[in-house]
């Protein structure tokens, strides 16, 4: 396998990972309030950089594309605390509520035992916005030895 084939392959997954975060937040009409559009903002600018990837690579290029990604990284820890919070703040619902400690209740807050908000939901553009540094790690072209290979 070449290195742009491997390029090539991380950048398929990264897309794909945009196509299925966007169906995604489409099904759970994630669009209700200025907080849930962020991850929206997160997929288009990923879907910039994958862009601004294949077209250019040069050195300028490959420093926008992984500075996107860590603004996307940011936003999807800032989402796995806004879930894990809105999880918290329905517990308050369960009668049992009170007589949990502060760690289990942020246990259940965090492994959707209560509160409807999925916590890991975010780390899906976490993991697109890794997969798309790592393709900016492999060269776009084939060396000379790769070539004869």
């Amino acid at each position: 396998m070449t290195s742009i084939n491997l390029r090539l392959g991380l950048i398929g997954v990264v897309v794909l990972g945009i196509l299925g975060g966007a169906f995604e937040l489409f099904a759970e009409g994630h669009w209700r309030s200025a907080q849930q559009l962020i991850p929206w903002l997160a997929l288009v600018l990923l879907g910039s950089a994958v862009v601004l990837l294949l077209v250019r690579d040069t050195p300028g290029a490959v420093n926008a594309v992984r500075a996107v990604a860590l603004i996307v990284l940011l936003a999807a820890a800032f989402g796995v605390y806004a879930h894990v919070s809105a999880n918290h703040r329905a517990g308050v619902f369960d009668p049992a509520w009170p007589t949990l400690s502060p760690l289990t209740q942020w246990w259940y807050a965090l492994t959707k035992s209560t509160g409807s908000a999925p916590p890991l939901a975010p780390g899906m553009l976490a993991q697109s916005a890794l997969l798309l540094v790592l393709a900016t790690l492999a060269p776009a072209k084939v060396k000379a030895a790769e070539a004869r290979l």
